[in-house]
This record gives structure tokens, sequence and C-alpha cells, in this order.
């Protein structure tokens, strides 16, 4: 049975942590609670320029200090910032585990934010907000958050609009990390071979100091649009991305919604792959994916298709949509999609940094611990009656629609449904 090692801090950081005795290595990850959907306007990009400016130098190391330290021992260290959080994490040996909580306590405690660095950095993150101007694929789905959420924080980016970068200095960055990079606001994650009083321990030293909690305020409720926007592009392809309204983080009937997602378009066995890619040959890259955030969810179509053949992939979408409508979805091909996100799960969860993932995000978003036995149970109890109440519910509502391409397309057959 699958247990899990939880504590408070008195300076208000939660440690959580998975003990696997068998394992030689540790995933160690420091949570925060600040995204781009938790950014004001003129804020919006922070959390990710933060995210990069900590690795220009942290308590006694330089920035070539930081690079190096974890090549020496073997070890991976990274960031990534999604519209609700910021995780900074590294991957050691177990027997470095000490250095790896140095090294994470210095990047969120004790970052320089040299100037030189920052504005070297500032090109940095412009070359990346550029980057994604030549990726229309990542630019379709930027657009549908808009379609969808529109002015609301859901629909901004997490890069943020290339001003707001050009005008951040080192103070306003400094006062951003200072008001939301706190013991209050984060979770530290650990999976992988520990001892767990000895880890306590270590991280009382490391994070030393650190005090202080970010009063937390959820975003605004959301009030899902259904705009269709259209960005004209010279490109190879044109790119469709369809939006509903689905269910946020944890909410009933999550479960029976991912077994339908991934019959609808989440594996190659699905009815959009099958339809679209293997049958007719129209689109090399089809699938759907949802989303779930604390207070809202959303599920995606997307195709990307030859330009003549952009109206005819939409309209198959939508009727394949129509097609699971009117004709459910057969008990066989309910479960085997439940067996293969079964698979899928259960491989994915033998790797330290899946579970350090699981549990840090958990803890963070939700104030709560899943085990794996909790997770299979909850896809056992999935229904077709409950995806199909779940599919009426979501499909039955005008989608919000994102087109980028040489030429934008029609989408009288979503009407029909």
């Amino acid at each position: 049975m699958q247990s899990f090692d939880r504590l408070v801090l008195p300076n208000g950081l939660t440690i959580v942590g998975e003990r696997i005795p068998h394992f030689k290595s540790v995933a160690v990850g420091v949570w925060v609670r600040t995204g781009s959907a938790d950014e004001a306007p003129l804020r919006q990009g922070y959390s990710h320029f933060v995210e990069h400016m900590v690795f220009k130098g942290a308590g006694e190391r330089s920035l070539k200090q930081l690079a190096e330290e974890m090549d020496l021992i073997g070890g991976q260290m990274n960031a990534f910032t999604s519209k609700e959080c910021t995780c900074f994490y590294a991957k050691v040996m177990d027997e470095h585990l000490d250095r790896a909580l140095s090294l994470l306590a210095d990047l969120t405690m004790r970052p320089h934010f040299p100037a030189g660095e920052l504005e070297k950095e500032k090109g940095v993150v412009l070359e990346e907000i550029a980057m994604g101007e030549d990726m229309p694929e990542d630019m379709v789905h930027e657009q549908l958050a808009l379609a969808l959420f529109g002015d609301h924080p859901l629909g901004g980016s997490i890069l943020g609009p290339k001003e707001n970068i050009e005008a951040a200095n080192r103070e306003s960055l400094l006062a951003f990390l200072r008001q939301r990079y706190l013991p209050g606001n984060a979770v530290l994650s650990v999976a992988g071979h520990y001892d767990w009083p000895a880890l306590t321990e270590k991280v009382r030293r490391a994070f030393e100091g650190w005090q202080g909690a970010y009063v937390h305020s959820l975003y605004p409720p959301v009030s899902y649009r259904s705009a269709r926007l259209f960005r004209r592009k010279d490109t190879e392809q044109t790119h469709v991305c369809l939006g509903f309204p689905s269910l946020a983080m944890d909410e009933e009937g999550s479960f029976s919604l991912a077994v339908l997602n991934n019959l609808l378009g989440g594996s190659m066995s699905s009815r959009l792959f099958q339809g679209i890619r293997e049958d007719a040959g129209l689109a090399y890259n089809v699938y759907s994916y949802a989303s779930a955030y604390v207070g809202a969810g959303d599920l995606v179509l997307y195709a990307g298709t030859n330009p003549r053949s952009a109206q005819e992939v939409s309209d198959r979408m939508a009727g394949e949509v129509k097609r699971l409508l009117r004709q459910g979805v057969p008990a066989e091909e309910f479960e085997k999609s439940r067996e293969q996100i079964k698979g899928v799960y259960v491989l994915g969860m033998e790797a330290t940094t899946a579970r350090m993932n699981a549990m840090g995000k958990g803890q963070l978003l939700t104030g709560k611990l899943r085990s794996q036995e909790d997770y299979l149970q909850r896809l056992k109890a999935a229904s077709r009656e409950e995806a199909m109440a779940l599919a009426e519910r979501i499909f039955r509502t005008p989608p919000a629609a994102s087109v980028v391409g040489p030429e934008n397309i029609r989408f009288d057959a979503w009407e029909e449904i």
C-alpha cells in the first residue's frame, strides 16, 4: 500500500514525500503557487521571467557554478512555469540530496538578479516569445485560450506580452519574488530513496531563515466565451483548434472525462486519429486533450492540415462529435480506453520525477495527496453513463475556435451539433 510522508514546518513550508527504498535516486522539487493566472496585467509574464532569472546566480553560487554543480554529480536540475504554479526541481543520486536541497534553497531564497544578466535574459525571453510566432501549432493553442477565456487571467500567455518583459527591471522582479516566493505559498516534494527524519532536518537547515506567507486568492470566476479567432499566417498547414468548457481540477467526473477524451482523440486508436488521419489521410497531427485548473477546465480538439483540406477536417471533427452524441460509446471501446489510461499512468509513475510532480502539484493546488491505488480505484469507477452525460454537457455548448493559417474556415457543422 502506497503511503506518503507529510510535515508542515514552523515557517509554513509543507514537505511531502514518498519513500521508495529500492531506488538509488531521489527527485526533489520546490513548488510555488504563482503562474500566469495569478498575475496582474502589467506583471503578466513575471513568474516565467523570474524562473529564468534565478539561474543567473544565487546564494554563494555564480551563474557558472549553478550550471556546473549538477553536472559534476551527474544530476539534473531545471524549472518550469504553468498557468497556476512554478516548480524548481532536481534529480540526483540519494547521496547528493544535501547538495540538491542547497541548490534549490539558493534558487528560491537568494537569487542575485544581476542587472547585466537581466538585460541579456530579456533578450532570451523575447526570443522565446518570437519563437512562438514561428510555431503555428503553439500559436493556435494560445489563441484558443484567448477565444475561450477572453481577458480572464487564464486567457493570457505564460510568457507574457513582450512589452512587459521589456519594461521589467531588477527592482520590479525582486519585489514580485519577495511577495510570492515564500514558504507559506510553497510545497517541497520528494520521491525516491530518503530517510524521513533525516530529510526533514536537511530541509530545515537548507531553508533556514525563509519566512513569510502570500495570501493567495483564486482568480475571479470564469465566464467562458465562444469567440472565433483567426490569425492569417503564410504557413504550409492550417491549424484548427476547438475549445469547450469542461471540468475543473478534481471535479466530480474527471476520470470519466479522461476516458472519454482518450477514446475521442487522446491516442492513436482514437476516433479522431483513426477517422481523419488513418482512414481519410487528411492530417498528420490530430488529437484532443483536457486541461483542468483549480477554478476552470477545457476540452480541446486540434488538427493541422493542408489549407485545402482544413474545412473538411473541421467538418469531420464535428461529425465525430455528432456520432458520439447520437450513438454513444460501446462498452468494449470504453473499457479499452480505460485500460490504456491505466497502463500509461502505471508506467509513467515508475519514474521518481513523475511521482514528485504528482505530489507537489496535488498538495499545492488541492491540498490532497492521492495514492496510485486511489487513482486506479477512481479510474475503475468511471462509467459510460457519466462520460456520456459529460459529453452532452460539454459538446452541446458552442465551441470557441482558433485558426492559424493562410485562410479562415467556417464552423457551420459545429452549429448543427
